[in-house]
């Protein structure tokens, strides 16, 4: 079992880490220590007091936040960023719902379900689950990397043993998400790397002025899939709302939203009704929310966030009907791809979900590492297991549609 390290220096909330010289400082509140965070959290808006506090305002269903100031002889040199979760793993793949088919299928089914409903449990995650990518921690160039991934393992035991006075007793610590570039290479690692499904990320083509440019980069069947689609929905009204009108559509983002989360086949977490107007109230023009309205009534909308010269898609939500009779996600898509030409960004990050119609528009599948480990030593050995056994299986076919 973990060995908490109760060794207290300076102050009452800074503690020694394992390795000498360190110390980790915790807040529950960004505004607690926003100009210190800001100061290491370099040009990831992601990491930014202004997207956490907007977070903080509206949080995901049964999430709270952690952060950690890490300090080298005194000097501050890096963050750390957590969410809180308690997991119910029953009800996050949604088995709840299935409906079994075959004997075969409810014996396995059932053995899912057994296992799974066990899984209810907290969860200490570096990183951000509304978000794909790695915006869990920065550190300044001092440190390596190999020591920055020891560094977030030593507050992460250390912030496991502070929860335990709050009567929270962590089960596992989740670090998300790292590219094949970004993964941890460490020998005596005591976390077991998993992946699920892959980010997809489109690569802005700067000659690209307009979105005409892209639609001629196409191949020519994927060009008359454009102006089709486009045609499809020139009866919808589509424009930029405003945080006033944000407020005041927030049923209808919700409704429209939960469409599309009731969907999924695994889901962490349901948005609060105000975590748009929360959003676009601290991210300013960082920020858009698109709807689209047939007949006054509002069928769906995307809100993207422009982040150190990258478009991140964020939450949309839609009506089945009109999605189906005017290719409304196909659409959005499109308009995201506008979005990010017109913003100059280098990527449009479409993360996970959906990948074969993203691929279509020219997104490129990315692998994504995730790592977990649970605080018993004897039931770590079992995660890698665990975690192949519940991981969704997505097949898709990866489209080229340009020349």
């Amino acid at each position: 079992m973990l060995a908490c390290n109760l060794n207290k220096v300076e102050t009452s909330n800074n503690l020694s880490l394992k390795t000498v010289g360190f110390t980790v400082s915790f807040f529950q509140a960004i505004a607690d220590m926003t100009t210190d965070w800001n100061a290491q959290a370099g040009s990831n808006l992601f990491l930014n007091s202004s997207f956490l506090s907007a977070l903080e305002a509206a949080p995901p269903s049964g999430t709270n936040y952690r952060y950690g100031l890490v300090k080298k002889n005194g000097q501050q040199i890096g963050i750390v960023y957590y969410q809180l979760k308690k997991i119910n793993l029953y009800l996050s793949l949604r088995l709840d719902a299935y409906i079994p088919s075959s004997f075969k299928d409810k014996v396995w089914h059932g053995i899912k379900s057994f296992l799974a409903k066990r899984i209810n449990q907290y969860v200490l995650v570096n990183g951000n689950m509304t978000l794909t990518g790695n915006n869990g921690f920065f550190f300044n160039s001092s440190i390596s990397d190999i020591e920055k991934f020891s560094l977030v393992d030593e507050v992460s035991d250390q912030l496991v043993c502070e929860l335990r006075k709050e009567k929270i007793k962590v089960k596992a610590i989740l670090l998300k998400d790292y590219n094949s570039e970004e993964k941890p290479n460490i020998s005596d690692w005591k976390f077991s790397e998993f992946q699920v499904q892959p980010n997809m990320i489109m690569n802005i083509d700067q000659k690209w002025d307009s979105f005409e440019d892209y639609i001629m980069a196409m191949k020519s069947k994927y060009r008359v899939r454009v102006r089709r689609a486009r045609k499809k929905a020139e009866s919808l009204e589509k424009r930029q709302l405003s945080l006033e009108e944000i407020h005041s559509y927030a049923d209808d983002i919700s409704r429209l939203y939960k469409n599309v989360a009731e969907q999924a086949g695994f889901n962490l977490f349901i948005l609060p009704k105000n975590y748009f107007y929360s959003l676009q109230k601290q991210l300013k023009h960082n920020m858009k929310l698109v709807a689209y309205f047939e007949n006054e009534k509002m069928v769906g909308y995307y809100t993207n966030i422009f982040n150190a010269g990258e478009l991140d898609a964020h939450f949309l939500g839609y009506d089945p009907t009109c999605n189906k009779d005017c290719q409304l996600y196909l659409n959005m898509l499109y308009d995201l791809v506008d979005d990010a030409i017109q913003l100059k960004a280098h990527n449009l990050i479409l993360s996970r979900t959906a990948m074969e119609i993203k691929s279509s528009i020219g997104a490129e599948a990315q692998d994504m590492f995730l790592y977990m480990r649970t605080i018993n030593p004897i039931l770590n050995k079992g995660v890698s297991s665990a975690l192949s056994y519940f991981k969704p299986k997505a097949n898709w076919k990866p489209r080229s549609p340009f020349k």
